[in-house]
Order: C-alpha cells, then structure tokens, then sequence
C-alpha cells in the first residue's frame, strides 16, 4: 500500500514539475496577430485592444477536448469580453480532416510548433491541448492542459473599461418641432472597417443605450430613414442637452464621435468634485464664472437632501479658500406644475441654500440669492410636452454664480 501511495506521490509530482515548466512570454513581447479568415482574407488583431486574449493549441489527436475548452473558456471569461485564437498543429506532412467546430476567429493551421509565436518556450506536441490566457493589458494570467483547470486561472482584478453609452435621438418635423425619433433601430458601428457592433432600439423618448468595451476608437450611429417629413435629425444626452446634427446620406442618417468627444459624454466621464472645477476656474483666473448643479429637495419643496448639503459644504470650502469672490445663487424648476408656483419654488430654494451657507459660517453680506422657476428650460421640455425625467430633472438645477468683490 506504501509503494502505491509512493508511486502516486511521485507521478503528480514529476507531472507537476513538468506542467511548470512551461514559461510563457510575460507580457506578450508581440504587438499584433494576423490571422486567416475563411475566404482566406488576411486579418490583423492589434494586442493592445483592451480585452482578455487566449491561445488554444491542439492537434488531430487532442481537438475533440480542445473544443470542449474552448466552450469552457468562454463560459469562464465570458464570450464578449475574451478573443480567443485557436491554432491547430498538422504536423510537417499532414493535413486537418475533420471539420472545424465553430470558433468566433477562424481555426488556423499550423505545419508545427516552429511557426508558433510560442515556439521559443518548450512546448512540444505532448502538452496539446493547452490554453494560454492573457488579461487587458497583455500579462500573462496562466495556462491549463484541461477543461478543469481552466478556471483556475487568475486573471486579477482588472479596471472596468466597460461603459455604457446613453443617448438620445430627436427629430425635427416641417414645423420645427423637436420630437422624439420614438421606437425606431439605431445601428453602432465601430472598428476598421465600421463593422456593426450593435443594433438597439429606441424608447418613447428616443433614449438608447449600449455598452461600449473599446473607448480607443471612433464610434458611427447610423439610422436608416428615409421619411420625408423629417428636416433633421439630431443626437443629444437623454438628458435633452444637444450634440449635435446627423448628416443626411442616401440610406438615412449619420452621425461620428471621435475618441475625444466620446470622453465626454455622460456615464463616460468621471465627473469632478465642486472643488476641483473651482480650482480649474481659478487657474485661468477668470473674474466672473458660473457653476451648475443638480440640488435634491422633498418633492415640491424647499428641504435639502443630504447629497445637496454636502455639495454645499464644498461650496463653503471654496469660499472659504477665495475670500475675495461673492456668491450669488440662481434656482431653476421643470416647466411641470403651475408657472407662479414654480417661480416661487425656485426662490425659495435658493434662499434655503443661502440659509444653509450662512448656517456653515459664510457671512451674509458675500450671498444672495435669486428663481428663475421655469422662465430657462435648457431642453424642448416646455409646457405641454411628454417629457422623461432625465429630461426634466435637466431643468432642475441650481447656479452658483461666482464674483469678485
């Protein structure tokens, strides 16, 4: 019983000391991959693509299991967030004879090991099936030899590049009304060659969203309309802030951000702290600025949440650090609700915010305060108009109005 426990003992160590063996370049010491579509078109993958890689090599003798672990890797890491780049091994004078199981990239053939761009790292065709897993940034996260071991490889805990672009559509009819392009298919095109990415549909509002993995690139919105009734068709924030016009082309509408205006939009940025957009101001040395921003309040009244008090304790800090500027604050409503009323509303809240500032300390005579209710809506949510609520609370804002003495 000892010499079989022994033996036992013995093969997981001899095999474990082999499965160590294998190095791996760390990071990927290429910076690109062609490979072979099925028309036999030429492809270029770039490695500095933000995404999980792998590379899955098998033979004739392993690829029924080399098909199961590549089923199983995507399971793991997810299909939509890994590339995964299977090469299959014929050897000097074979040819592949099955078929190919269905792989997101192509099977690629390979004579041997010698064309492999891991054919400096001891591999030979005893290790087949083997999958070799990279992270986001190219560094290698371990290998496995079996569907098992597969998820046992530790990629970390890597930064979600994953953001979800929230748009609107609008459209503007003979009369120039604003309204909604309601219920209708956007397509997102990206990449080289502007392959379609996504097909989303649109709400009431002409709200959409999609998630977005690779923010180094250019992204197209395309809508196939061909309705002669529409004069324009405009992007906006849902939200109703305005980007910018479509233009026209002879299948519909089109419409390109760039890279930089794409770190720009809403749920891609990382918003500032009040501080900080004070500090920026105060750089260029401006002598007059304004600062906008969303205040919480009970429902149609003047109370302030516990979010607006902490915005406002910025504020205090900023005066605090310039005491050579005054502040005025300027209130705004939604359009819902009676006009008067809301007038009174909007004066009333920015005197509760002057309130709360000189509750912190903030002498009376550097603040004052003013509403405008709805007299300054920023979108097409006037009265009468169906509007979301992203789009109304855009209208809800508070103004702090900056000046030197």
């Amino acid at each position: 019983m000892k010499k079989v426990i022994l033996t036992i003992l013995l093969v997981n160590c001899l095999y474990v000391t082999q499965y160590a063996q294998l190095n791996f370049p760390n990071p990927m010491v290429i910076t690109k991959i062609e490979y072979v579509l099925k028309d036999n078109v030429k492809e270029t993958y770039d490695l500095s693509k933000a995404e999980k890689k792998a590379f899955l090599l098998f033979d004739m003798n392993s690829e029924a299991l080399a098909e199961v672990m590549y089923n199983g890797c995507n399971f793991v890491f997810n299909e939509k967030k890994i590339t995964i780049f299977p090469y299959y091994f014929t050897g000097q004078l074979k040819r592949k004879v099955s078929d190919d199981f269905a792989t997101k990239i192509p099977i690629q053939l390979n004579r041997s090991l010698d064309f492999s761009i891991f054919k400096n790292y001891k591999l030979s065709d005893a290790d087949f099936p083997i999958l070799i897993v990279y992270n986001a940034k190219n560094e290698l996260c371990g290998f496995s030899k079996n569907v098992e071991q597969i998820s046992d490889i530790d990629c970390g805990v890597e930064a979600n590049n994953l953001r979800v672009l929230r748009l609107k559509i609008m459209v503007e009819g003979k009369n120039k009304e604003l309204l909604p392009y309601a219920n209708k298919e956007v397509l997102i095109m990206g990449g080289k060659n502007n392959d379609t990415i996504i097909k989303v549909m649109t709400n009431k509002y002409g709200d959409f969203n999609t998630e977005l993995t690779d923010l180094n690139q250019d992204y197209l919105i395309k809508v196939n309309e061909k309705e002669k009734k529409i004069n324009f068709v405009i992007l906006g924030t849902q939200s109703g802030k305005v980007l910018g016009k479509f233009q026209s082309t002879d299948k519909g509408f089109e419409y390109r951000i760039i890279q930089t205006e794409l770190f720009a939009l809403p749920d891609i940025n990382s918003e500032e702290d009040i501080e900080m957009k004070i500090m920026r101001l105060k750089e260029k040395s401006l002598k007059d600025f304004v600062l906008t921003e969303i205040l919480y309040y009970d429902l149609a009244g003047t109370n302030l949440s516990p979010s607006s008090k902490k915005l406002l304790e910025g504020i205090k800090k900023v005066l605090d650090t310039y005491p050579e500027f005054n502040l005025k604050v300027v209130s705004h409503t939604d359009s819902q609700g009676d006009d008067k009323s809301n007038l009174k509303l909007s004066e009333k809240r920015s005197e509760t915010v002057v309130g709360y500032l000189n509750s912190l300390g903030i002498d009376s005579a550097r603040l004052s305060s003013s509403g405008k209710g709805e007299l300054e809506i920023r979108n097409r949510c006037v009265n009468n108009i169906d509007c979301s609520d992203k789009e109304h609370e855009y209208n809800r804002r508070t103004e702090f109005k900056f000046s030197k003495k």
